[in-house]
């Protein structure tokens, strides 16, 4: 099979530039789709964040268990990870996609018909389970439609996607709910997931026509354990899967849950505002995800841009979990600066690729994803919990328990700590160079 290297195409008007320019558009229409997926994925992944009140008396839930029910997604989407990174390893993504956006669909449309918090965690879990092949999928079209040299641009821009669909379901949600109701609601999403996964069949293919990555042709093909193996047994797989894992938390646990309701209990806004507010969270990640990746490819480093990531994030979530007297405006840019500093740490994505064979991309990519969202569904659950445990004269309302700025500061404290354990971790990763070299 022919090999052409895009980036090295030099001439214009040559058959071999024609030809890669060719594939590469084609590829990037095959991410596209898949991104999208991964858009409407993290949607749904935000929508119990914003449907708290709604949720709290629909199912009479305590904070511990909204926590429960929002991580049965992470749970779901977690254990899927290494399964999912060796089935686009062996089978390819065009299918398995499609698939995975019919279980969205069932899953959603089970939350939609639940008459109480057992049925309603199962349809979270389908859900997680189907959008458990999002990342994968659009990390290995990534990694075999085009350049090695613009990988981590391109996980930058799935970032920024994935993220628009976070903003989007924390600023929409209660809006379209108040509208349409909550249950009408995810009855759309159903038909949304159902279209999505039409266009993941008629639009993705596996690989392109001829190799983009030199390094891929004429490689033997790895078997389902041997890659597990490698990958499991990779140090550096662990640790810049740990840093990834710990980085994860303000987004989801405190932008994706418990941000809106923190702002609306501790610091009186509405709900609409304060949904508003924890989405720029997730608009934050859209312009910082894509500038890190670009600046990283650029300079020809990875592990500088991570380290600035840590300790900004450490320092704004600070800010955020303990000042008072907060006007919108000055949250609005705290949030905002706690996206766009997190959204370094998918760097780490492209440092456990960069420390395995191209032949494991994905299951390597799978390993780290598993640990990053059980960081995440632990987190989301854990700060639930210290709220109910610490809670003190709680008001009780038709939406719920409400809890006091004190009790929200102390459970909060899981986030700094959690940065914290990441500069560690950090700390252990070795600097790659942008250079895929394999490590023991």
């Amino acid at each position: 099979m022919a090999t052409i290297d895009i980036d090295a195409a030099t001439a214009p008007n040559s058959n071999t530039y024609n030809q890669s320019k060719s594939i590469f558009m084609r590829g990037v229409l095959i991410w596209a789709v898949a991104a999208l997926f991964y858009f409407f994925d993290n949607l749904l992944n935000v929508a119990p964040g914003g449907m708290k009140p709604q949720l709290s008396q629909a199912f009479n839930l305590s904070a511990g268990e909204l926590g429960i029910l929002s991580s049965c997604y992470l749970w779901s989407y977690g254990i899927m990870q290494i399964p999912a990174g060796l089935m686009m390893d062996t089978i390819g993504p065009r299918r398995i996609l499609a698939v995975a956006g019919l279980v969205c669909a069932i899953g959603t449309a089970l939350f939609g018909v639940a008459n109480g918090i057992f049925m309603a965690c199962v349809g979270r879990i389908f859900i997680g389970f189907g959008a458990s092949f999002a990342v994968v999928g659009c990390s290995k079209i990534a990694s075999v439609w085009f350049s090695p040299r613009r990988f981590a641009s391109f996980m930058g821009l799935l970032v920024a996607v994935g993220m628009l669909g976070g903003a989007f379901g924390l600023a929409a949600v209660s809006t379209i709910i108040d509208t349409f109701g909550w249950k009408q609601t995810l009855f759309g999403g159903v038909i949304v997931s159902l279209i999505i996964s039409c266009l993941l069949w008629l639009v993705v293919r596996d690989k392109p026509p001829v190799e983009i990555n030199q390094s891929q042709t004429n490689q033997p093909k790895v078997s389902i354990l041997q890659g597990l193996q490698e990958v499991v047994t990779c140090p550096q797989a662990w640790m810049a899967a740990m840093y990834a894992g710990l980085m994860f938390v303000p987004t989801l646990a405190f932008g994706g849950l418990w941000g809106t309701p923190y702002l609306v209990e501790a610091h009186n806004f509405s709900q609409s505002d304060a949904g508003l507010l924890s989405s720029l969270v997730f608009v934050g990640w859209v312009f910082g995800g894509p500038i890190y990746g670009w600046i990283s490819d650029y300079i020809g480093r990875r592990n500088p841009p991570m380290y600035f990531a840590n300790i900004m994030t450490f320092i704004v979530s600070l800010w955020l979990i303990y000042s008072t007297g907060f006007s919108f405006q000055a949250l609005a840019i705290g949030m905002f600066l706690l996206g766009f500093f997190s959204s370094g740490f998918p760097i780490a994505y492209t440092v456990t690729r960069e420390k395995n064979r191209p032949e494991v991309s994905g299951t390597a990519i799978g390993f780290m994803n598993m640990l990053n969202t059980f960081s995440v569904a632990l987190f989301q659950w854990l700060i639930g919990w210290i709220l109910d445990f610490v809670a003190r004269d709680v008001i009780i309302t038709e939406a719920g328990k409400q809890f006091s700025l004190l009790d929200y500061q102390k459970a909060l404290m899981c986030i700094p700590i959690c940065l914290a354990l990441a500069f560690v971790a950090l700390l252990r990763v070795k600097e790659t160079y942008c250079v895929v070299k394999h490590e023991d």
